[in-house]
């Protein structure tokens, strides 16, 4: 089985990988590398797997290479074509595929995407330099949380939120033991994923939006993130997702 892990940059989204593969590893499944569509690997370097390619001829490749004796975890920050859709869709049906998508309050997101500019332009390296205003980070962040009500409206698809996997991880590996059919080794998993993991911990902090934007900016990116807000972190509501799939099926897009 595909263990595949989506989540938008700067939401915990590594975390819940680690988690994930923490969970596989403690019940067994030995998390083999197979590949990195980012960096080569190198000796002396741990690599984890990553792509970037969610194509059918991608996805069928690491399939057949996972086998269904293995069940390996994989991290994309990717989205996929409307067409891949009923194949992912498929794939999940067979227990080829498992997605687990990551999400997080996109106010907070923002305000870990400015965090991570800043550090970039002072190092003058890194892909995150170009977030300089709230505005910036917001732009980017509403494309990939269209992303994610994407792939979190595959049937089948696990939706796991920042603040379960980081403050409630008990709950969050409840979950994932669920839809992998694995149990875990709880100390093992917790241990792996907050203790010898690499996971870009920032400021770690909960609801940072609260005491770190003003009472205008708040209000601005309420309006802007209303209907994610509303849909995906104040409720799980499921028909939001629905409709998002019957739209694509039926050729409408995303909406």
């Amino acid at each position: 089985m595909l263990v595949l892990c989506y989540g938008m940059q700067k939401s915990g989204s590594t975390l819940a990988f680690e988690l994930t593969c923490g969970v596989l590893q403690s019940a067994g499944f030995v998390q083999d590398f197979i590949r990195n569509d980012l960096h080569e690997p190198r000796e002396g370097r741990v690599f984890r797997n990553y792509i970037d390619d969610v194509s059918a001829e991608s996805i069928d490749a690491l399939i057949a290479t996972i086998g269904p004796a293995r069940k390996i975890a994989f991290k994309t920050h990717a989205g996929f074509s409307d067409e891949m859709f009923v194949r992912l869709e498929e794939l999940q049906a067979k227990r080829e595929l498992q997605v687990i998508a990551s999400y997080r309050d996109p106010r907070d997101i923002c305000l870990s995407l400015l965090d991570a500019g800043e550090k970039a332009r002072a190092l003058e390296k890194g892909v995150f330099g170009k977030f300089e205003t709230l505005d910036d980070a917001a732009e980017f962040v509403k494309g990939r949380a269209a992303r994610f009500r994407k792939w979190s409206s595959l049937k089948g698809t696990l939706r796991l939120e920042y603040e379960t996997v980081a403050y409630a991880p008990d709950k969050a590996i409840d979950r994932l033991e669920g839809v992998l059919g694995v149990t875990a080794d709880r100390t093992v998993a917790l241990e792996h994923a907050f203790e010898d993991s690499f996971t870009h911990k920032n400021k770690a902090a909960r609801r940072r939006y609260e005491t770190e934007m003003t009472d205008q900016q708040k209000k601005q990116m309420a309006t802007t993130f209303r209907r994610f807000l509303r849909n995906a972190v104040e409720n799980d509501n499921q028909a939001w997702y629905d409709k998002c799939r019957a739209n694509i099926l039926a050729g409408r897009g995303e909406d």
